[in-house]
C-alpha cells in the first residue's frame, strides 16, 4: 500500500459524498460544484458555469476557475487527514490554457506529496467532450491545521 492509500478513510469520502453536492453551501454551490467520486489521494468532480458568471465576452472570470480548483484540491485531502483536521490553501498557481464558458466541466485534484502538516495537490479543469481538452492546470499548497 501507498502512504495515500494507508491514510484513506473511506467513511469519511462516503460522508462527504453522501452529505450530498450543495451541502457545503456558499461558493461552491453557486458554481454548481458536484462531488463524483474519491480514490486514495483523489477527487473527482464537475462544476457547472452559469452564465451569470460570464464575461461580457461570454468567457468565465479567472476567478471562477481559480475558486473551483481552490476548492477542490482542498476537499481531495480530507479523507487522508486526521478527523478534526482541517486544510488551509497558502498558495495556489493556475495555468489557463482555454476560456471556461456556460458549461460543465470536469475537474480532477490528485495529491502529489502529503505530511501531517502540508500537501501539494495538483488539479486539472477538462472540457467534457470525447477529447477532453484541458482548461486549467493548477497547484496548490495547504496547510493542515490541528483542532485546537
Amino acid at each position: 500500500m501507498t502512504d495515500l492509500e494507508d491514510r484513506y478513510d473511506p467513511a469519511i469520502a462516503d460522508a462527504m459524498l453522501k452529505a450530498g453536492n450543495g451541502a457545503a453551501g456558499g461558493l461552491p454551490d453557486h458554481l454548481g460544484i458536484q462531488h463524483v467520486r474519491f480514490e486514495p489521494g483523489r477527487l473527482y468532480c464537475t462544476a457547472t458555469i452559469d452564465p451569470s458568471l460570464l464575461t461580457p465576452f461570454g468567457n468565465a472570470h479567472g476567478g471562477v476557475t481559480a475558486a473551483i480548483v481552490d476548492h477542490v484540491t482542498g476537499v481531495v485531502v480530507y479523507p487522508l487527514m486526521e478527523r478534526g483536521q482541517w486544510a488551509a490553501t497558502t498558495e495556489i498557481k493556475v495555468n489557463y490554457l482555454a476560456p471556461l464558458k456556460a458549461e460543465t466541466v470536469e475537474a480532477e485534484a490528485s495529491v502529489l506529496a502529503m505530511t501531517r502538516r502540508s500537501a501539494v495537490v495538483r488539479c486539472e479543469i477538462y472540457r467534457r467532450d470525447a477529447g477532453r481538452r484541458v482548461l486549467a492546470a493548477a497547484q496548490a499548497t495547504l496547510t493542515i491545521v490541528d483542532p485546537r
